[in-house]
């Protein structure tokens, strides 16, 4: 079965299938925290969200940052979250979205992009598309919750 995907620029309209993606993703999200997030996102000229959709609903969602780093010149894109709706795995919408954020990218013409995936067992599979669409592994990630910080 063929299915008819188009990709576009997220909206407003879209945050309650965000929700769901982001609650399969493991991250618990309320339609008022999606909200309140998209907010600050949609208004910040250094993101930028696709959405992949089939038959008016969204089932595959990628967000986007560009910045400046430390450590080398030019401009870096970090994929902040790449997402399929669970049943539409495995079909290619991942492929599609990681391409269009590829060619978005280029039009910023950032000279790197990377992203960061957790190490756990469920996300060996996309650990193996992500080495499949040519990326490589690299660093561990650390954080830190807010309360943690060490106030002056």
């Amino acid at each position: 079965m063929s299915l008819d995907i188009r990709i576009r620029h997220s909206t407003n309209q879209d945050l309650q299938d965000m929700v769901i993606l982001m609650d399969q993703l493991g991250y618990p999200t309320t339609y008022a925290e999606m909200q309140e997030r998209y907010k600050h996102i949609e208004a910040d000229a250094n993101y930028t969200t696709l959405v992949a959709e089939i038959r008016g609903r969204v089932v595959g969602l990628i967000g986007m940052q560009t910045s400046y780093l430390y450590e080398k010149n030019g401009r870096h894109c970090r994929i902040m979250v790449l997402v399929i709706h669970e049943h539409y795995r495995s079909r290619g919408i991942g492929r599609q979205l990681l391409q269009a954020a590829e060619h978005w990218a280029a039009e910023q013409q950032v000279d790197s992009i990377s992203l960061n995936s957790s190490n756990s067992a469920a996300r060996e599979a996309a650990h193996a598309f992500y080495k499949e669409m040519g990326y490589t592994a690299g660093s561990t990630g650390f954080s830190k919750r807010s309360q943690q910080l060490q106030h002056i």
